[in-house]
């Protein structure tokens, strides 16, 4: 450990550091000349042929790359060869028109129907068996192609007559599903099988068969005629039934 000799010369510096302690932090450490900005970085220059120096400008136009062997930069495409050039617009006008369609337009997949009729009976002249009765029908189609369609027919009876030849207000139930022919024609004859419940007043549930037309009047008025066979099977016994329908179609 060296001391100094002249201790008065030591204490005057300490007295001023601790002055300027009292206004400034003194650092600890380097000294002071380090705070001071960094110099800059010395310039450098990219390593290459072509490649251009940043110094003293930041950004310089980079000189262009030669071409790839077996490539050659185009500046007209109709001087290059004829396997090369590209391929001329047509500008025929007989080519160009629009071309006529091909495809048939859209048409919805189904369609349905609802309407009224009337079964024969009695008073209609035609003995059946059963009275004459007014129907509610409707239809529901599922188009098969542009001929044929598949339909399911449902139709309510109002009015019954039981096995004893009452006649009642007992209404009867049918839904045939048939195959419709020609759909699109004048005349669509269908035919199909179906079941039908409490025919005679019974309460059963028989199968049943059917078939007939529709003449298409208009495209949403229908007429249709049609013949019905039902399997009595729970009495032993067969009823038959003809009805005429106008229905409209959507």
């Amino acid at each position: 450990m060296f001391v100094p000799r002249d201790l008065t010369a030591c204490r005057a510096p300490r007295r001023r550091m601790f002055a300027l302690a009292g206004v400034l932090l003194w650092p600890a450490g380097p000294s002071l000349a380090s705070l001071a900005p960094p110099e800059p970085p010395a310039s450098f220059a990219p390593a290459g042929p072509n490649a251009a120096s940043l110094d003293p400008a930041p950004w310089q136009p980079v000189l262009p790359e030669a071409p790839e062997a077996g490539w050659l930069p185009v500046g007209n495409v109709f001087v290059l060869p004829a396997p090369f050039a590209p391929e001329p617009a047509n500008l025929n006008p007989v080519e160009q028109a629009a071309l006529p369609r091909t495809t048939l337009p859209y048409e919805d997949p189904g369609f349905f129907g609802i309407g009224g009729g009337v079964r024969w009976g009695t008073a209609a002249g035609v003995n059946t068996g059963e009275p004459t009765s007014g129907v509610l029908t409707g239809r529901l189609a599922y188009k098969l192609g542009t001929d044929f369609s598949v339909s399911l027919r449902p139709s309510y009876i109002f009015g019954n007559r039981d096995l004893q030849g009452n006649n009642n207000d007992e209404g009867e139930f049918q839904m045939p599903l048939t195959i419709d022919l020609f759909r699109k024609a004048l005349i669509s004859p269908y035919f199909g099988g179906g079941i039908a419940t409490n025919t005679d007043s019974t309460g059963a549930t028989n199968p049943m068969l059917t078939a007939g037309v529709d003449i298409n009047i208009t495209r949403n008025i229908v007429l249709g005629l049609n013949a019905n066979y039902i399997f009595q099977n729970d009495i032993g016994d067969t009823d038959w039934q003809g009805m005429s329908l106008l229905y409209l179609r959507f």
